[in-house]
């Protein structure tokens, strides 16, 4: 099976690859051409739009700033003659009597009143009213450093000087008819010469001689605001984006899917062949570990019963008392490390179950850590606890909870250095029971930190050896926390020791 299976998985790989390349070397091919041609047509249809809008606009809006003021000046200029020349028309019995009124060189120079001119009040307002249009016009002309013909030509004739356009204005509408039409790249403008090769405009600096080259050449339109035709907007891109057609979609389509199906067969094998490896490492290093734990306590149960078999030790009432206290150490090790084995078993395989009844915390703490008093003795530890009242109710499963106790402080003890010291307390935080197991030993590093609560994983101790178990107390831990939808979270550094924080919810 496992031959076929490779043999099938092998053959799909093949398939995919030849496929991948045949959609790839025709969809390249296709979709170039099509990139080109769409979007030549996107950018011409948007420089139209431009020069569309530019024909449409008044003199005053396509005009750089510093121009847009004389202009608005000059039409100002020509709405105060038209006004005046509408006072003329409506009051020509007054104005072209030449018995009362008396005009300079022309009716645009001065509009005086001769002596004894007997004027009635209608005809003195007309009177005022063109005196003060006549003189704030003159005031405009004098200010005004564009002559009458330049003006004429730039507002009635749309024939403006190139380096008098409103730049920012024209970068705008292209940019944005180039959005509008598809093409979201960001080109350098400019405004090219090609008589005399002169750039008058450009956008951006490092670009100045592509302008030159670029393929993206338009002519200002004949009605337009230049008549000069060898006067060319200029575009260039920094790339072309590929746009395809209805028919390459399905070609990017299947492609993609060829190269899903590549990469999960890919990660498939490699995660299959990992895991199966990991599985032989883990497996290899729980029997040899299983193997040492309990060979230890099975060595040491054997050579304290010979000893007791020994008439003179037998006689000595502490050296026999001293060997069964080591037998019933060793026995409830063994007993132990069998129980957190099948308990994680049970688990990993989801026959848990939890037996729920209220519980005690701290007379659960106290418990497990009478069973430590020899170790931490023998250790010459240091064993701190602080038990605050729990006034809320905790219903938990009273073996899992002391075995999860027992985990903890068994680890504070293999963990710890020489000089044990060893903190356990409790409290209540809000609606939680919180237990502390705190250690001053060799600490956690943060990679490790990361794996601690996975089945089989051990904390590297370098060099040294010392330090027995299996990789599961601490993975049976956070599965019985998890069950009692509690938390847990260790904090610890290299060489200051290790603190693990459970939470328990009260009811």
């Amino acid at each position: 099976m496992k031959r076929r299976f490779l043999i099938l998985l092998s053959t799909l790989f093949a398939i995919a690859a030849i496929t991948l390349v045949i959609i790839q070397i025709t969809q390249m091919r296709e979709s170039a051409r099509m990139s080109d041609n769409l979007f030549n047509i996107s950018v011409n249809n948007s420089i139209d739009k431009v020069f569309t809008q530019l024909d449409q606009m008044k003199v005053e809006d396509y005009v750089s700033q510093k121009e847009r003021y004389r202009v608005l000046q000059f039409r100002r200029i020509d709405n105060m003659n038209e006004k005046m020349q509408d006072i003329l028309r409506n009051n020509s019995e007054l104005f072209y009597d030449e018995s009362r009124i008396q005009f300079g060189i022309s009716t645009q120079d001065s509009a005086i009143v001769l002596p004894k001119a007997n004027l009635t009040d209608q005809e003195k307002n007309a009177l005022a009213q063109y005196n003060t249009l006549l003189s704030a016009r003159n005031r405009l002309i004098s200010t005004n450093k564009y002559s009458n013909e330049q003006y004429r030509k730039l507002v009635n004739d749309h024939s403006i000087d190139p380096t008098k356009l409103n730049f920012p204005l024209l970068d705008s509408l292209i940019r944005e008819e180039l959005i509008i039409n598809g093409v979201d790249i960001t080109p350098s403008i400019g405004i090219l010469e090609t008589a005399q090769d002169t750039l008058y405009y450009c956008s951006d600096a490092s670009d100045s001689s592509k302008m030159r080259a670029t393929p993206y050449k338009y002519t200002f339109h004949a009605n337009g605001i230049v008549s000069n035709e060898n006067l060319y907007l200029v575009l260039v891109f920094p790339s072309s984006p590929i746009i395809l057609t209805s028919d390459a979609n399905k070609y990017t389509v299947l492609s993609i899917f060829m190269i899903v199906l590549i990469s999960a067969l890919f990660v498939f094998s490699i995660r299959t062949i990992s895991t199966q490896r990991k599985l032989d490492e883990m497996k290899t290093d729980f029997i040899s570990n299983m193997t040492h734990e309990i060979k230890t306590p099975i060595a040491t149960i054997g050579l304290a019963c010979e000893m007791l078999q020994d008439e003179t030790i037998n006689s000595d009432q502490a050296s026999r008392s001293n060997f069964v206290n080591i037998i019933n150490d060793e026995n409830r090790r063994m007993r132990v490390l069998v129980e957190t084995i099948l308990q994680s078993s049970k688990m990993a395989n989801k026959n848990s179950s939890l037996s729920l009844k209220e519980i005690d915390l701290n007379k659960e703490v106290m418990n497990a850590l009478q069973s430590f008093q020899l170790s931490i003795k023998n250790k010459n530890g240091l064993l701190e606890t602080d038990l605050q009242p729990i006034e809320g109710i905790l219903y938990a499963d009273q073996l899992h909870i002391s075995n999860m106790i027992h985990n903890l402080v068994d680890n504070a003890i293999k963990y710890s250095t020489s000089q044990l010291h060893l903190q356990v307390s409790t409290c209540q935080e809000g609606q939680w029971a919180v237990l502390r197991v705190k250690d001053h030993g060799i600490g956690i590093s943060k990679e490790d930190q990361r794996h601690i609560f996975e089945k089989f994983y051990r904390v590297h101790t370098g060099n040294v050896h010392d330090v027995k178990g299996f990789g599961i107390g601490l993975n049976y831990v956070s599965q019985v926390v998890a069950l009692h939808k509690g938390h847990i979270r260790v904090e610890s550094e290299l060489g200051n020791g290790s603190t693990f924080i459970v939470q328990l919810p009260l009811v």
